[in-house]
Parts: C-alpha cells; sequence; structure tokens
C-alpha cells in the first residue's frame, strides 16, 4: 500500500525525499571531488598569502576567489546527479521506482547545496584561522565578505542543477564555468564586467571604500533560492515553484542592482585621472579618503623608544613590527642624533599622492612581509638615508662608492638586516605598488667595500663608541673610506672602485 501511495502525484510521504537527500548527501561527502576542490583550493590560497601577515580588510575576500574552484566544482557534482536521469536507460529504470522526478531533483540539489555549503564554511573558517594564527592580523573582518565567499558555492551548486535539467549538455558546466571565471577576471577590478550579479568579486584594496558585501551576500541567497526553484520548474509550474521562483528574482535582481550601483568601483577606476594636469593635494581626493587615509587625525600614534609610529585603525597591530626594524637603528645613533627623529607613518597604496610627503615623515606601508629582507629592511633603510644624507639628488640613482658615510650607513642597516651587496632588485611595497632598488638603501649604489668593511665593525665590540665619537666626520660627503678606516679602527682590507655614474653629494 504504501508503495502504490508514494507512486501517485503528490502524495508521497516526506521521508521519501529525506532519504533521497541523506543518500544524495552521503554519495557527495564521500566522494574526492569536493574534498579535493576544498584542499586544493585552501592549499593554493594559504600558499600564495603565507609571505605576508594577515589583513582582515582583505583575507575573506581573497579566499573568495580561490573559493571559485570549489564553486565549480559543486557546480559539477550537482549537475552530474541531477542530470542521472536523462542518460542512457535512466529514464526507464527510475520509471520504477516510487519517487517523482521533481523529488529526486529536489534532493540532488538540495544536498549539493547544503553539502557545498557546509564545506565551503570549512573551508573559509580553516584559512582564517590559519591566517590569525599566523599574525599578528592588521585590518578589520567583515563577516559578510566571508558569508559571500561560502555562498557562492551553494550559488554554482544550484546553477549546475539548473543547467542538469534544462540544458542536458555534457559541456554546459564547463563552458558555463568558463564564462563565470572570465567574466569575474575582467571584473576583478570592479570595471563593469557582471558587476556583482557574479558570485564573486575577488579583488579589494586594503584602503578602498567598503564594498556592498551584506547586500551582495543577500543576492546570493536569493540566487541559490532562484537557480533551484527554476530546476523543479522543469517538471512543471506548480505554483509553489512560480510563486518561490518569482519572489527570489524580486530579491536577487534588486540586491545585485543595488550593490553594483553602490560598488567603489568607479571612484577606484577614476582616481588615477581626478589630478590629471595639475598639482596633487589632499583636496583633489574624494572626501571618503580625506576622512580615512589623508586627513589630520586619521592615524593613531605610538611612540616606541626615540620614535613615534602612526597607522591607520586596525593596524595598530603592526607598530611593534615598524619598531622592531627602526627601533634597532634609532638605538645605534649617537644620543644628540636622536632627538627629533621622523615619524614613521603609514601610507596608502592608492592614494599617497595626496598625503604630505617631508621631512617630518617616513613611510611604511599597507602590507607587511614576514621575511625580513621583504620590508623590514626597507623601512629601517628610509631611516638610515634619512640620518645619513644619503640620498639622490633626483629620481635616478646615485653612487656611493668610496664614501665613508655609505659604510657607517650599512653599518646603522645591519642592526636590522644583514648588509648585502649592492643589486637591482623590485620589491613590492604594498599590496600593488612596485619599486626597483638599486641596493638595500634604496637607489644608493656602492661597491663590495662599503658592505665588507661594514660586515666587520658589525663584528667589532668598539665599533658603536668609535662612530659616535667621529660620528660628523664620518657623515661628510667629502671624507672616504681610506681616511675613514683609522678613525673606525680598521685595516685596509678591500679594493677601492671607482664611482659609476652621478655620485651621491
Amino acid at each position: 500500500m504504501s508503495l502504490m501511495t508514494a507512486a501517485r502525484p503528490g502524495t508521497a510521504p516526506p521521508a521519501g525525499f529525506r532519504s533521497l537527500f541523506r543518500f544524495e548527501a552521503r554519495r557527495l561527502l564521500r566522494g574526492p571531488l569536493l574534498w579535493g576542490a576544498a584542499a586544493l583550493c585552501l592549499g593554493l590560497r594559504l600558499y600564495e598569502a603565507w609571505e605576508w601577515l594577515p589583513d582582515l580588510n582583505v583575507e575573506p575576500v581573497s579566499m573568495s576567489g580561490s573559493m571559485l574552484l570549489l564553486a565549480a566544482a559543486a557546480m559539477l557534482a550537482a549537475n552530474l546527479a541531477v542530470s542521472r536521469d536523462r542518460r542512457g536507460g535512466m529514464p526507464e529504470a527510475l520509471g520504477a521506482l516510487p519517487g517523482r522526478a521533481a523529488r529526486r531533483t529536489g534532493a540532488a540539489t538540495g544536498a549539493a547545496v547544503a553539502v557545498g555549503t557546509g564545506i565551503a564554511a570549512l573551508v573559509m573558517a580553516v584559512y582564517l584561522a590559519v591566517r590569525l594564527a599566523t599574525g599578528p592580523a592588521a585590518g578589520v573582518l567583515d563577516p559578510y565578505e566571508a558569508l559571500a565567499g561560502v555562498l557562492a558555492v551553494p550559488f554554482a551548486a544550484a546553477l549546475g542543477a539548473l543547467l542538469g535539467r534544462w540544458v542536458p549538455s555534457l559541456v554546459a558546466v564547463p563552458v558555463t564555468a568558463f564564462l563565470l571565471a572570465f567574466l569575474t577576471f575582467l571584473n576583478s577590478n570592479q570595471s563593469g564586467y557582471g558587476d556583482w550579479f557574479l558570485p564573486v568579486v575577488p579583488f579589494h584594496g586594503p584602503d578602498w571604500p567598503a564594498r556592498p558585501s551584506g547586500l551582495h551576500a543577500v543576492y546570493l541567497v536569493a540566487a541559490v533560492a532562484l537557480f533551484a526553484t527554476v530546476a523543479l520548474l522543469r517538471h512543471g509550474a506548480r505554483p509553489v515553484r512560480v510563486v518561490t521562483a518569482l519572489t527570489a528574482a524580486a530579491v536577487a535582481v534588486p540586491a545585485g542592482a543595488v550593490a553594483s550601483a553602490r560598488a567603489p568601483g568607479a571612484e577606484i577606476r577614476d582616481w588615477r585621472t581626478i589630478v590629471t594636469g595639475r598639482a596633487i593635494s589632499s583636496a583633489d581626493a574624494p572626501a571618503w579618503v580625506r576622512e580615512h587615509y589623508v586627513g589630520p587625525d586619521t592615524r593613531k600614534c605610538e611612540k616606541h623608544g626615540s620614535v613615534t609610529y602612526c597607522a591607520f585603525p586596525g593596524y595598530e597591530p603592526w607598530i611593534p613590527l615598524w619598531a622592531a626594524a627602526v627601533g634597532p637603528v634609532a638605538e645605534a645613533l649617537p644620543p644628540a642624533e636622536r632627538s627629533g627623529l621622523p615619524i614613521v607613518r603609514q601610507y596608502t597604496d592608492s592614494w599617497w599622492m595626496h598625503e604630505e610627503h617631508d621631512e617630518r615623515f617616513i613611510g611604511t606601508f599597507m602590507a607587511w612581509g614576514r621575511a625580513q629582507d621583504v620590508n623590514h629592511g626597507v623601512l629601517a633603510s628610509h631611516l638610515v638615508d634619512r640620518v645619513t644624507g644619503l640620498r639622490p639628488p633626483g629620481p635616478e640613482a646615485c653612487d656611493a662608492r668610496g664614501q665613508a658615510r655609505t659604510v657607517v650607513a650599512l653599518w646603522l642597516l645591519g642592526q636590522a638586516v644583514a648588509p648585502e651587496p649592492a643589486r637591482e632588485r623590485e620589491i613590492l611595497l604594498g599590496t600593488s605598488h612596485f619599486v626597483t632598488q638599486q641596493s638595500p638603501l634604496g637607489m644608493i649604489r656602492y661597491g663590495a667595500a662599503e658592505p665588507g668593511y661594514a660586515r666587520r665593525l658589525l663584528a667589532s665590540p668598539q665599533a658603536r663608541e668609535r662612530i659616535w665619537a667621529h660620528w660628523d666626520t664620518l657623515l661628510k660627503p667629502g671624507t672616504t673610506v681610506e681616511q675613514a678606516l683609522p678613525l673606525l679602527g680598521l685595516r685596509p682590507e678591500f679594493a677601492a672602485e671607482p664611482v659609476k655614474g652621478q655620485p651621491c653629494s
């Protein structure tokens, strides 16, 4: 009797759906597809981010981009499950079962959405936990960004189910996944290719305005309901299905449209042209930039030793790291030189041209690397160059071979990082700002003798006393290395090299 009742349209007991749902969920959880994709996207993202300390302003957004791998796997898994009815010989075999096709579609879709959501939430939670554990973390976490990254996976799963019912082709999922990935790539800087109707907008600068993350999460939830319901409409336009689809569309379309209208993409795209052809000042920046990044009260300052450090709100946990780079250099200066040292001030990647740049400040970055030679030495070299006067007169590099102050500068830098031979290298100072440096001292060239003598000084217990005693003489541009060796207690050891290019004056 129960089989006969189950076979009648609309009279099957709910337990049948629950059994099918559990079966589909177990099948997905036991299969390697979703777990393999989850491990891959988590591993790739951790590998890519490992050299940088966590910035919670951008971590969930970055992980959301990697989550597209899991989303593609969920789309494929849902599509295979829902389109099972249409494979060779399956309609006849399934026709003998008590469950209706609509029930099988609903169970497979619901299982793919639920399992995909659970695995995505686990991946996001593990990623953020690992990043927090390897801190210190800066920035402020937006929970809606993390939620939107998770919801991209059920979005794809529901879309895969829809394709399985309405487009029963083997190439439907690969083509759709490629198109979504291509549009996401074009839209990575919020350039209008799909806007916030895409499941992920993967790039966000730490100094960009807030994104419409809450609205995007609402859009994704409504889109999941819409896709799942449209998949069921393939089995007939029942009133509940039609009303659900219309309601979901009535939420998804306005939410996506309003999110696209509120997104900061236009301001970000146009910031380079705001001041074209005229002098740049803080007045040229948008109001929200002046309020958050270039105004007089946009940073919080702390004093460590003889140096003051100013960070944007949320970045105070990095101040001890800046102090670890700059503090040893400041403490190696003669006591009389430690008063009035420049303030270490955090600058933005995107809006630095609107800032004041003068002798009162040394700039630090919106990102901070784990390795000392990533940002540690660069920041320390800024103070070294400032106190020794080793700065090129223009944008081009200058040559400081044979100058005593070059040896002193490298000795000071050696308080923070080991002095290196001069070599040209490209350094990422923030999240997108690359600069080319001629040596660890910035745009200052030198030869093999200067770091060689600096290493001897670092190994000498009398070096600090001798440098302090002859500080003014050693820092004169006209004092040569040969003249400085007796003052430093060193013997001639390295051959002098001729100056190449413009000398540092």
